[in-house]
């Protein structure tokens, strides 16, 4: 039908390599249900354990299956042990460090694999099972590994299904996959069971490998690369990495769909390409799956902080940073002079890998997201660059025809992958790179069977010789360089970061994180670009093999290596994984020594080599500030009192007046400033706001209260824009607001905060306040990137006037997550006043504070709303606190308004009483309170005390 095979004997193949697939999904399930990120060694691991078996049956000629049981039980003692080795010590870091960490591992155990059988791997000579018939279907041969598969993978699937739902130790895993922390309350040792989980996922694996390597016709067990794990993936992501019968069931259709694309001529080279689409589709319908919520908190500081203003005083401190880069930048063109061209070869090759690098740096390093597919990128920038130089005969338009398409590529695959945070980003830009690299750019359009590149010219000296061209790779590497580092040290970087630590919060303060993002792809596509047209234009022949998909996992290496902190860390990482096995050559143990290295660095050296160097560095500065009189401790810390801590600065009154403009009354003819009109909103069955209305007028202060769960957050989310609500609308200062974003909002005037106060914990007190007058000043990418500082110096001298106003110029360089709650507190306010509010939104503002810090919070915010005429609404579970702010006062339970006037008449409403207390008459007699008493004393009020709840979701 239509050139496909739909026989019989294509069919069974299918479902033959469908369960080989499935048996890798279900491992991958395994892993990812116990630790939440995806195991790239998965395959590996199964490499590992098919290469033991090939060691004990082909060399030593123990019998078949006592070798296939061992070799099982092998792998899975190692996954188990990667497991508490590796996995458990990167317990509490970000997600992504496990990834990575599994990528540094995936090549250590195949390199392994190699030293404990390197001939024995072969399709064609690898030991096939014994004892077992074979038979054919419509003149298909099934051979034994086929048989063996057919036989025992329904009967390991069954007896793990089993295993899962009904043993004891089964349903441990499952439990402490789902909630640790409650799992550890039941006494189920939630580690143990985690490392129960990868020790059955790495036998699954081998299992897995051994009764698939005889069918791959030669090819060797380096084949469980990212291409086959892909596959695996596919039917895992389907299976939202939750059910194993879903994942067999989706690999089993995989299976069918691969072996019918390939019957196909026309559309043989387009398995990969039908895989991404699938994996892409799958991911966008469950768009929560990995995203990077679950690191929030977790993150470490990856962009150097800025000297202290007093080093900046010192001209050796000064001096020393400029002298350095002088001296790297005349020794790397002296090398050009005195090395061979195939050193100099090697040098471009580094100098390429550099740049991608940066590339990886900029997005994985500073907005926390994994991408694995940016040699993609530099395969299509080569292309491109390539084509045009040679239609237009002009270097340079090709050249930037090439940054410019990789870029565009780079954001076109952004735009999904904004919804696809973490693990969904990883997978679905492995998929690209996968489908770039065995179907893109084998098109004539790109490189097809191969092109030869033109050399650039400079004033009619063509740079064909190796060490000619090293000058220009040596100068598209300064370029990038420098373009990075603004970046990164610049306001496009800060936001960034806050995007990355708390994307709410930085949205709170009108960062438009969609745009931002976006020219985030776009930026590191374009520097991926420029490596990849420096790695293309030094060869003298160009084809698909230049690009490999393996190259965007090597130069993750090559990043994470150098270091995430310093913006040359590619570079060393570069020089160290790419440079030096091409200058001295290694054998496999060499491989497998860097192998090591690569994770040592990861698990021992979360800023990388480079991070070693920094910390040297600022020793360094540290002394030559002690003999210039500067105390280092002082001014990297900030000023503290006699007793060695900052006081809290809710206890010192701030200047406000003048800080920012007293808030305007309403411009449109509008009584109130503020309305919710009948939102209502649902989650599944929930409803967590159902009809909710009230008003807010000008300079007024309105509280809200209810118990746990009625719906008060919720409310304020829609108010802010994060949540949409189902009907309803938002009208602010007579504008329906409804369907503005929250950063829309934001520049409005109407301004909320939120419960934890988290702000961006990577970030100093000093940079926050800057991201806070992006509404003022916006950060522009093309200043940012050329190092234009004028608005930078504007935004700090403002940070300045705030941080002396509000009291907070002691804690200027803390980093925010080093600050007590009721410090971040104060953080917080300066921040949205910094924005002009015209109302304030607070969510629960003295969670977490003491009681006589809480007092004082309640005299700041009088003071703003007497001083600035700011309108508050106000969400607080302190009663007596709320009370002596609010104006008006409403109640809420299960998503309604169910009482609104004074603080006294709604603490007192009998149904506002049984709301909290419960309908238990006894109960509320026990609270001391008459209701409905015909004098109108209602004796005390058993509302009016202090109550802080976990959440008011």
């Amino acid at each position: 039908m239509t050139g496909f095979d739909f026989g019989i004997d294509r069919l069974v193949i299918g479902l033959f390599t469908g369960l080989t697939y499935g048996l890798l999904a279900v491992g991958l399930v395994l892993v990812y249900r116990s630790s939440r990120f995806v195991n790239f060694a998965h395959g590996s691991i199964g490499a590992f354990g098919a290469s033991v078996l090939a060691l004990f049956v082909a060399d030593w000629g123990l019998p078949y299956w006592a070798s296939f049981v061992v070799a099982i039980l092998i792998a899975a003692l190692l996954s188990g042990l990667v497991e508490v080795v590796v996995v458990r010590r990167l317990e509490g870091r970000p997600s992504l460090v496990g990834m990575i960490a599994t990528l540094g591992l995936s090549q250590l155990i195949l390199v392994m694999s190699l030293v404990i059988n390197s001939d024995g791997v072969s399709g064609f000579t690898y030991p096939k099972p014994t004892l077992l018939p074979t038979f054919e279907i419509q003149s298909l041969p099934i051979g034994t590994p086929y048989v063996a598969m057919l036989v025992l993978a329904p009967v390991l699937l069954a007896g793990l299904g089993w295993f899962l739902r009904h043993h004891r130790m089964g349903m441990a895993i499952r439990a402490a996959a789902d909630d640790p922390d409650i799992a550890r309350l039941e006494g189920i040792p939630a580690r143990w069971m985690a490392t129960l989980a990868w020790t059955i996922a790495g036998g699954i694996a081998a299992f897995s490998a051994i009764l698939v390597t005889p069918t791959t016709a030669g090819a060797g067990m380096e084949g469980l690369g990212p291409d086959l794990l892909l596959k695996g993936l596919a039917g895992a992501v389907i299976a939202r990495m939750s059910s194993i019968p879903i994942a067999i069931a989706a690999s089993l259709g995989i299976g069918v769909i691969e072996q019918l694309l390939l019957s196909n001529p026309d559309t043989r080279g387009l398995v990969t390409v039908v895989i991404a689409v699938i994996i892409v589709v799958a991911l966008l319908r469950q768009p929560q799956l990995g995203r990077a919520g679950q690191d929030k908190g977790r993150w470490r500081r990856v962009v150097l902080p800025p000297l202290p203003e007093a080093y900046r005083g010192v001209r050796s401190i000064v001096w020393l940073p400029r002298v350095s880069v002088a001296l790297g930048i005349a020794v790397a063109v002296g090398l050009a002079y005195v090395v061979s061209n195939d050193t100099a070869s090697v040098l471009t090759l580094v100098a390429g890998y550099t740049l991608v690098g940066l590339s990886v740096g900029l997005l994985t390093g500073v907005s926390g997201q994994l991408s694995l597919g940016q040699f993609a990128y530099a395969g299509i920038a080569a292309a491109a660059s390539v084509h045009v130089a040679d239609s237009t005969s002009n270097f340079l338009v090709g050249l930037l025809c090439g940054v410019l398409s990789a870029a565009v590529a780079s954001a076109l695959v952004g735009i999904p992958a904004m919804r696809l945070k973490g693990l969904a980003l990883a997978v679905s830009t492995l998929a690209f790179a996968l489908a770039t690299s065995t179907w893109l750019l084998r098109q004539g359009v790109f490189l097809g069977d191969g092109i030869a590149p033109a050399k650039p010219t400079w004033w009619d000296y063509p740079l064909e010789y190796a060490v000619d061209y090293y000058l220009f790779a040596l100068l598209m590497l300064c370029i990038g360089v420098w373009v990075t580092n603004n970046l990164r040290h610049g306001g496009f970087g800060r936001m960034v970061q806050a995007l990355r630590d708390n994307e709410h919060a930085a949205r709170a303060f009108t960062v438009p994180n969609r745009m931002r993002m976006l020219q985030l792809y776009a930026v590191s596509g374009g520097l991926a670009g420029l490596g990849g047209i420096v790695i293309g234009h030094g060869q003298s022949q160009l084809t698909v093999n230049s690009f490999p998909a393996a190259a965007s996992i090597d130069v993750v290496a090559v990043t994470v290596v150098g270091g995430l902190t310093v913006t040359l860390g590619p570079l060393i990482g570069a020089l160290i994984i790419v440079g030096l096995p091409a200058l001295v050559g290694m054998s496999t143990v060499g491989q497998a020594a860097l192998a090591v290295a690569w994770l040592l660095v990861v698990i021992f050296l979360p800023d990388g080599i480079g991070g070693v160097l920094v910390r040297g560095r600022d020793l360094l500065y540290d002394g030559l500030a002690r003999r210039h009189g500067i105390d280092p401790l002082r001014e990297r810390h900030g000023v503290v009192d006699a007793t060695g801590h900052a006081s809290s600065p809710l206890h010192e009154r701030p200047r406000l007046e003048g800080l920012v403009p007293r808030a305007p009354a309403a411009t449109h003819g509008a009584a109130s400033i503020l309305t919710v009109d009948g939102v209502s909103r649902r989650f599944g069955g929930v409803v967590a706001v159902d009809h909710v209305g009230f008003e807010v007028a000008p300079g007024e202060i309105l509280g809200v209260i209810g118990p746990n769960g009625a719906g008060k957050t919720t409310c304020f989310e829609i108010v802010a824009g994060f949540t949409r609500p189902d009907r309803g609308r938002i009208v602010f200062d007579g504008i329906d607001v409804t369907s503005a974003t929250p950063e829309q909002r934001a520049r409005e005037g109407l301004v909320r905060s939120f419960q934890d106060a988290a702000l961006f914990p990577t970030l100093t007190v000093h940079e926050t306040l800057m991201v806070a007058q992006e509404r003022v000043e916006p950060t522009r990418l093309w200043t940012s990137a050329l190092g234009v500082r004028s608005a930078e110096r504007d935004k700090s001298a403002a940070a300045d006037e705030v941080l002396e106003r509000m009291r907070l110029t002691h804690y200027a360089r803390h980093a925010v997550g080093e600050l007590s709650t009721g410090t971040r507190r104060v953080v917080e306010l300066a921040c949205l006043l910094t924005l002009e509010p015209r109302v304030l939104l607070l969510d629960e503002p003295s969670a977490g504070i003491a009681q006589s810090e809480s007092d004082a919070l309640g005299d700041l915010l009088l003071e703003i709303r007497e001083e600035l005429g700011t309108t508050m609404v106000v969400i607080e579970h302190d009663l007596p606190l709320l009370s002596r702010l609010s104006d008006r006062m409403i109640a809420m339970n299960l998503g309604r308004v169910i009482a609104t006037g004074t603080p006294d008449e709604v603490r007192t409403d009998p149904a506002v009483v049984t709301s909290y207390l419960g309908a238990d008459q006894a109960a509320i007699h026990r609270s001391g309170l008459r209701l409905a008493q015909p004098d109108g004393d209602r004796g005390p009020d058993p509302l009016a005390t202090r109550i802080q709840p976990v959440t008011s979701r």
